[in-house]
């Protein structure tokens, strides 16, 4: 049987390198995990998904990438069985309440006039732009880009 022993440097680093690692951001008590995009080809735009908590009331008031022209912060309007693509100016953050944005049927961001196609496999950096206590935070985010799903590439 082999023996690990790690010292305190060697634990220290491997907990950085886990951070770094994760899909989640924390700054000013709020937290964003499990951001992603989805790399669509031959579109100048994509959907990127993630969920955010903040510990004290907080509102997302815009995001920028430098991947894109602009970033859009949207929800879909469900009347009957049409639904329709909204822009909306912020996203209400509850106090101890985790928002999830992880649905094209409900608030997420658009990156629009991508400078390039998403990568597969790649990350996406996202800058969130968060008003919480009376000040302003930017949170800085990498998306995780995902695969085409086949029926989009057809």
């Amino acid at each position: 049987m082999i023996k690990l022993h790690l010292s305190g440097l060697h634990k220290f680093f491997w907990l950085l390198v886990a951070l770094a690692l994760s899909a989640s951001a924390y700054a000013d008590d709020i937290q964003v995990e499990g951001a992603w995009a989805r790399a669509v080809p031959g579109r100048d735009s994509a959907n990127v998904f993630m969920f955010i908590a903040s510990k004290q009331d907080a509102t997302l008031v815009g995001a920028s990438s430098p991947a894109s022209k602009a970033v859009e912060m949207r929800t879909m309007e469900h009347k009957g069985s049409m639904m329709r693509t909204l822009s909306v100016e912020s996203v209400k953050l509850p106090a101890g309440k985790r928002v999830d944005m992880t649905s094209i049927h409900g608030y997420h961001l658009a990156l629009t006039g991508l400078s390039a196609p998403l990568k597969n496999e790649g990350t996406v950096p996202v800058t969130l732009e968060i008003e919480t206590a009376g000040k302003r935070v930017n949170i800085d985010v990498q998306a995780e880009i995902r695969p085409a799903k086949k029926a989009m590439q057809q």
